[in-house]
């Protein structure tokens, strides 16, 4: 499936916002010391935040502590066409066992054990967006097509 880039047009916030709400995965990319950095994850889009989490070393950690401006990516690609949505601001990293209790009630709709949180060993992080674009192909159809193609033999 190929789709030409030609003429896009702007998502409306409530497409954006589902999007960012059915996507499981999305791309964060970071930047530090002039080296730029864009990974995987899976994250909760709770209609004003991005949450995820990650370990409390490596990478993602070394960035986000030196600078924690983000932008997130997530995309959707059908038959019908594509659909693309980047989030600007900044991160905020939590070790507090109320806020993993929060991500984990979020995510999961259950509250977590006490155990769990003081086992945790990552931060919960949050994303408080403060800019938010989006762009379809012309001939995106929306998801309600997804389960059409689907369907397709």
């Amino acid at each position: 499936m190929y789709h030409a880039h030609g003429q896009s047009q702007e998502l409306t916030k409530e497409e954006m916002t589902q999007l960012l709400r059915r996507a499981k995965y999305g791309r964060l990319a970071l930047s530090f010391e002039n080296e730029p950095y864009a990974v995987p994850i899976s994250h909760f889009f709770d209609g004003e935040r991005l949450w995820f989490h990650i370990a409390t070393e490596g990478k993602k950690t070394t960035y986000l502590q030196a600078n924690p401006q983000a932008c997130f990516e997530v995309d959707e690609w059908l038959d019908s066409g594509w659909c693309s949505v980047i989030c600007y601001g900044k991160v905020t990293l939590s070790k507090e066992a109320a806020v993993w209790k929060q991500f984990v009630r979020l995510v999961t709709g259950q509250e977590a054990p006490d155990e769990s949180v003081q086992h945790a060993g990552m931060y919960v992080c949050t994303l408080a967006i403060d800019e938010m674009t989006g762009r379809k192909s012309a001939a995106y159809a929306g998801p309600a097509s997804a389960a059409a193609d689907a369907a397709i033999p």
